[in-house]
């Protein structure tokens, strides 16, 4: 006999309400053709006494298919990059003012050896699903 918060035979009920929450609770997957989303990147760069800066921004990214990012990725980084990256927020020039997204701000950002890793790392930690914790 079964006995859950005073009420006998009450284990049944408790197990059908919790399948039937956590299948509610649930999202489908729903495979859309053209997925943009924002996901933070951060560039580490070199600084005095063998130390590195941490800046960030938000980067738009477009979801592409593993073999498009393959080939890609042959044809080089900056063909990657327009691919991939839709839009950004949070790039500031040496005057503090945004710089507004464009295929010429990211091709003059992608000489910068320390941005171009930082973009494609924060890229494809989202296939391997972000940082693992401890």
């Amino acid at each position: 006999m079964w006995t859950v918060l005073g009420v006998a035979n009450a284990a049944p009920f408790y197990w059908v309400y919790a399948v039937a929450v956590s299948r509610s609770l649930r999202m489908a997957f729903v495979r859309k053709k053209v997925k943009v989303f924002s996901w933070p990147v951060s560039i580490e760069e070199p600084s005095d006494g063998g130390t590195f800066d941490t800046v960030t921004f938000d980067a738009k990214f477009k979801r592409v298919g593993r073999k498009e990012f393959q080939k890609l990725g042959e044809k080089g980084e900056l063909d990657l990059l327009k691919v991939i990256m839709v839009g950004w927020e949070g790039i500031q020039d040496e005057d503090g003012k945004e710089v507004p997204f464009s295929i010429e701000a990211m091709r003059d950002l992608s000489d910068d050896p320390y941005w171009i890793r930082g973009v494609l790392k924060a890229y494809t930690e989202t296939f391997e699903g972000g940082r693992q914790g401890n």
